[in-house]
C-alpha cells in the first residue's frame, strides 16, 4: 500500500516516471479522456491520433508504423466505434509489445472498480456493488469512533491552547456552531474553532457578489475580510476543524467522507434540478467527513462539480485503504497548505 501510494505521488510530480501512452478516436472523445488522464496523473500522453482524418481500412499499416514509432507501453482507444478491424489493431499492438485499453465514452458506466467475466466467449465487464453500506458500513463507524476518542485524548493541550488564543484575539464564542446537511439530508449542527468576527454571518449577505465558486453553490473568497488574525492561522493549517471530532464522536460525521454542506449550499445546489444532476443526491446516502477526496485531490479548485465528482468517485470507490490513503494525504496537505483559504 504504502509502495503503491509513494509511486503515484512520484508520478504526479516527475512526469518522466508516468507512463507514455497514445490516444486513438475523434477530437470530442480524446478530450474527455485527456480530461480523464489529467485528473490521475498516472499517464503522460505522448500521441494522438484523430481517426475523423486518417482511413482506418486504408491506412492501418502507417498508423502501426507510427505507434510503434512513438516508443509508448499503451494505446487508448477512445472513439472504439470509429475501428472496424479491432482484431487486427490488438494483434498487431499486442507483438509490438504495446497493451491495448478500451475507454466506453459512450457509456455512463459506474466509477467502479471492474472485472473482466467471460461468458461463453463473450468478455463482459463485472461491477461490484457499493460497498460503503451494510457490515462495512458499521465497522468504518467503529473505527471511526476509536480514532476520533483517541485523537481527542491525544491534542486535547493543543484543543485547550487554541481556545485561549481565540479568546483573547477577538470578542464572542470558542466554537462556532452551524446547520450542515449530512446523511439521509438530516440536519445537524458541526462544530469548529470560530475564525472569523462575531457578526460573519450577517456580513455574508454583503460579500456574496465576491464568491469565487464557479456556479455559486459554495462560498468562498481567499482574502475574507471577516476572517481574524489567529483564525487565518488557524484555517491554513485546517485547525479550525479539529472539534468536528466530536460530531464524529456523536455520530453525525465520518473521519473520512463528502464535506457536509452549509443549509445556503445545499439549498442553491437544488434550486434547479436539471443542472444539479441527481447521482449528486448520493453524498448524501453516505457519513460527511472531515476531510475528503476533493481535499488531497482538486482543494484548490473552486469548482463546485469538480467539488461533486471527486465526492462521486469517493463514493463508488470507497474502501478502507482508500480512508486510510485521504488521512495519510490530508496530513501532507495540510502541512504544506495546499490550496488552503
Amino acid at each position: 500500500f504504502f509502495l503503491d501510494l509513494f509511486t503515484i505521488q512520484i508520478r504526479k510530480h516527475n512526469p518522466i516516471f508516468q507512463q507514455a501512452i497514445m490516444l486513438l478516436g475523434n477530437q470530442v472523445d480524446i478530450d474527455k479522456v485527456r480530461k480523464l488522464l489529467k485528473r490521475s496523473q498516472q499517464f503522460r500522453v505522448d500521441g494522438v491520433i484523430d481517426l475523423s482524418v486518417w482511413d482506418m481500412q486504408i491506412q492501418l499499416d502507417q498508423i502501426l508504423d507510427r505507434i510503434r514509432s512513438s516508443n509508448v507501453s499503451e494505446v487508448f482507444i477512445c472513439s472504439q466505434q470509429l475501428i472496424d478491424n479491432q482484431i487486427i489493431l490488438f494483434w498487431n499492438l499486442k507483438a509490438a509489445g504495446i497493451h491495448l485499453r478500451m475507454v466506453p465514452n459512450e457509456l455512463q458506466l459506474p466509477q467502479r472498480s471492474a472485472e473482466t467475466k467471460m461468458i461463453e466467449e463473450v468478455p463482459t465487464i463485472r461491477f461490484k456493488s457499493l460497498p460503503i453500506f451494510g457490515m462495512s458500513f458499521r465497522l468504518k463507524r467503529l473505527l471511526d469512533a476509536i480514532a476520533s476518542l483517541l485523537i481527542l485524548i491525544v491534542i486535547s493541550p493543543i484543543l485547550l491552547l487554541i481556545a485561549i488564543l481565540i479568546k483573547r484575539s477577538s470578542p464572542g464564542p470558542i466554537f462556532y456552531k452551524q446547520d450542515r446537511v449530512g446523511l439521509k439530508g438530516r440536519r445537524f449542527q458541526v462544530w469548529k474553532f470560530r475564525t472569523m468576527v462575531e457578526n460573519a454571518s450577517e456580513l455574508q449577505t454583503e460579500l456574496e457578489a465576491q464568491n469565487e465558486v464557479k456556479g455559486g453553490v459554495l462560498f468562498k473568497i481567499k482574502a475574507d475580510p471577516r476572517i481574524t488574525k489567529i483564525g487565518r492561522f488557524l484555517r491554513q493549517y485546517s485547525l479550525d476543524e479539529l472539534p468536528q471530532l466530536i460530531n464524529v464522536l456523536q455520530g453525525q460525521m465520518s473521519l473520512v467522507g463528502p464535506r457536509p454542506l452549509a443549509i445556503r449550499d445545499y439549498e442553491l445546489s437544488i434550486q434547479d434540478i436539471d443542472q444539479f444532476s441527481r447521482d449528486k443526491f448520493l453524498r448524501y446516502e453516505v457519513l460527511p467527513g472531515i476531510t475528503g477526496l476533493w481535499q488531497v485531490k482538486g482543494r484548490a479548485s473552486i469548482d463546485s462539480d469538480e467539488i461533486f465528482y471527486w465526492d462521486l468517485v469517493y463514493i463508488l470507490q470507497w474502501s478502507l485503504a482508500l480512508d486510510l490513503k485521504i488521512l495519510l494525504e490530508t496530513i501532507k496537505v495540510v502541512l504544506f497548505r495546499e490550496g488552503s483559504y
